[in-house]
C-alpha cells in the first residue's frame, strides 16, 4: 500500500526534475476521511454540481403571507463526503525540496456523484500545492503555490494555497527571533487580455481585416488588472511567543470603466503565555484599514475598516482541559453610507475556527462562510458582526478515549435597524476513540437554540432551533 502511496504522490508532483532516483529522497503523509451530516431546519449542504456552493441552513419561518422572510422552514438533510489527501516532500539534496499536496478525493465531494460529475476533473486529482523549498546561506526561500491563508491561531484563518516568494529568517537572528517577507500574486490580469464585460471586441471592419481594440465603452479600462499581497512578520519566543505582522493588499482587477480599484493595509499580531503550569492566556487580533474607489463620474471613495479580535485563557489539568473565550468581528450598521466596516463578510471569523459546531461550524455558513456562499442568515450576521462567548472542556478518560463540550453564546456587534441583536446559545458535545495509531472515529452533536436576529427584523417571523449531528472515520498514514 506504501509503495502505491508513494507512486501516486510522485505522479502528482509533477516537478520535472530530471536527475536519478537514487539521489532522491521521497517523504509522504496524508490521510482519508469520511464524514455523515445530519442538520435540521435545512436547506441542504450543496446545490447538486456546484462542487462548494452550500444553500446553508434556513432558521427562519414565515407566519405571514406578507413576511419579507423567506416562506420555506427547511427540513432535515443528511448527506456523506469524503476526501483524500497526500502530502509529499521530494528532497532533492540537502538545501533543495519540492513540496506538493495532493488530493485524489477533492474536499468536499458529496456521496452520491453530484460534484464528481458536473465538473471538468471530476471534481479530484489535483495538485493544490506545488512549491520549492532552498535553504540558502541567508535564510530559507519558499517559492511557488503554498499553505497560505493561515496565521497563528485559528481565529480568522482560512487555510488555503497561494503563489509566493517568501524569504524566512530561520534562526540567522538567533534562536528567539525570526522573520519573514513575503510577496504575494493573487490574481494575474497583465498576462491576459481584459475581457471584463467584453472590454475587448472587434470595433471596425476593412474589407476582410477586423481590427480588435479595447472596446470604446471601457476607454478608461487600466493596464493595470492584477492583484498583488505584500506581508513582514516578526515574532519573539523569550516567553511564551509574540509575534507582529503588516500587510498591504493592492486590488485592480476591477479597475475599469465603473468598476473600483481597493488599497487596504493590515496589522495583526498574536500571543500565547504560558502563565502557570495549568494556566496559560492567548490574544489575536487583526485590523484593516484603507479605501475602495469607484471609478465614477463622481469619484465616489468608500473608508474600509474592519476589526476581529479573539481572547482566551485555558485550564490544563492533565487529562482534563478548560477554555474561556470571547471573540469579535466588526460589523456594518448602516450599508448606505460610505463606510464599510465590517471585518468580512465574506469569511467572517474564518473557516479554521470552530469552538462551536453550529454558529462557527462549516456546514452552516453562518458565522464563517465555508459552504453557505448563498445563506442569506449568514451574509446578515457576518455583516452585522459578533460578539461570542464560548466555555468548552476536553476530557482524556483513557488513552483511546476522549469527550468534548462547549456552551457558547452569541449577538450581533453593530445593531442593524429592525433587527434584534440575539444570534442564541449553542451547546455542543462530541466524543473521539482511536481504533488503531492512525484510525479514529469521531461523534459530534450540536443544538442552536435560535436568537430572534434571524426574523431578518420580520416581526411576523418565526426562528427554528437547529442540530447537528455529524460522525467521521479518520485515517492518517
Amino acid at each position: 500500500m506504501k509503495k502505491v502511496l508513494s507512486a501516486v504522490a510522485a505522479l502528482g508532483l509533477a516537478a520535472g526534475i530530471a536527475t536519478s532516483a537514487s539521489a532522491l529522497e521521497l517523504k509522504v503523509k496524508g490521510g482519508y476521511l469520511v464524514e455523515g451530516y445530519s442538520v435540521s431546519n435545512s436547506l441542504g449542504r450543496f446545490m447538486p454540481g456546484s462542487n462548494g456552493s452550500g444553500a446553508g441552513t434556513a432558521m427562519a419561518t414565515s407566519v405571514n403571507p406578507f413576511s419579507k422572510v423567506p416562506g420555506t422552514k427547511g427540513d432535515d438533510a443528511r448527506w456523506f463526503m469524503h476526501k483524500f489527501t497526500i502530502d509529499a516532500t521530494l528532497k532533492v539534496n540537502d538545501a533543495v525540496s519540492i513540496k506538493s499536496r495532493v488530493r485524489l478525493i477533492d474536499w468536499s465531494t458529496v456521496w452520491g456523484s453530484q460534484d464528481d460529475t458536473n465538473v471538468g476533473n471530476g471534481a479530484n486529482f489535483a495538485v493544490k500545492r506545488l512549491w520549492m523549498v532552498y535553504k540558502s546561506g541567508i535564510g530559507q526561500w519558499e517559492i511557488g503555490r503554498r499553505p497560505a491563508g493561515a496565521w497563528e491561531g485559528n481565529f480568522v484563518n482560512n487555510s488555503t494555497r497561494a503563489d509566493r516568494i517568501m524569504w524566512k529568517s530561520g534562526k540567522m537572528l538567533g534562536d528567539q527571533f525570526s522573520m519573514y517577507a513575503f510577496y504575494q500574486k493573487t490574481t494575474e490580469g497583465d498576462a491576459y487580455y481584459n475581457t471584463e464585460a467584453d472590454s475587448y471586441a472587434v470595433v471596425t471592419q476593412r474589407g476582410d481585416t477586423a481590427l480588435v481594440a479595447i472596446n470604446p465603452r471601457y476607454a478608461g479600462v487600466s493596464d493595470d488588472t492584477d492583484s498583488d499581497y505584500y506581508e513582514v512578520y516578526g515574532a519573539f519566543t523569550g516567553y511564551g511567543k509574540t509575534s507582529l505582522a503588516v500587510g498591504y493588499k493592492r486590488d485592480r482587477t476591477k479597475d475599469f470603466a465603473g468598476g473600483y480599484q481597493v488599497d487596504v493595509m493590515r496589522v495583526k499580531s498574536y500571543g500565547h503565555y504560558p502563565i502557570t503550569d495549568m494556566f496559560g492566556m492567548t490574544y489575536e487580533f487583526d485590523y484593516i484599514w484603507g479605501d475602495k474607489d469607484i471609478n465614477n463620474t463622481v469619484g465616489t471613495s468608500y473608508d474600509v475598516s474592519g476589526l476581529a479580535f479573539m481572547a482566551a485563557a485555558d485550564l490544563n489539568f492533565g487529562a482534563a482541559t478548560a477554555d474561556f473565550s470571547y471573540f469579535y468581528i466588526s460589523g456594518d450598521d448602516n450599508g448606505s453610507d460610505k463606510d464599510l466596516d465590517a471585518y468580512s463578510v465574506a469569511k467572517g471569523t474564518g473557516n479554521d475556527f470552530e469552538p462551536l459546531y453550529i454558529l462557527t461550524g462549516t456546514q452552516t455558513g453562518l458565522l464563517n462562510n465555508d459552504s453557505g456562499s448563498i445563506n442569506a442568515f449568514g451574509t446578515a450576521a457576518r455583516s452585522a458582526g459578533v460578539h461570542g462567548f464560548v466555555a468548552a472542556t476536553d476530557f482524556q478518560a483513557s488513552e483511546k478515549l476522549g469527550f468534548h463540550g462547549a456552551l457558547g453564546y452569541a449577538k450581533s456587534a453593530d445593531e442593524r435597524a429592525g433587527f434584534d441583536s440575539d444570534y442564541g446559545w449553542e451547546f455542543n458535545a462530541g466524543a473521539s476513540y482511536k481504533l488503531l495509531d492512525n484510525l479514529t472515529y469521531n461523534l459530534h452533536f450540536g443544538w442552536l437554540a435560535t436568537g430572534d436576529f434571524f426574523k431578518m427584523g420580520d416581526p411576523m417571523a418565526e426562528t427554528n432551533d437547529i442540530t447537528l449531528l455529524y460522525n467521521n472515520l479518520n485515517m492518517s498514514f
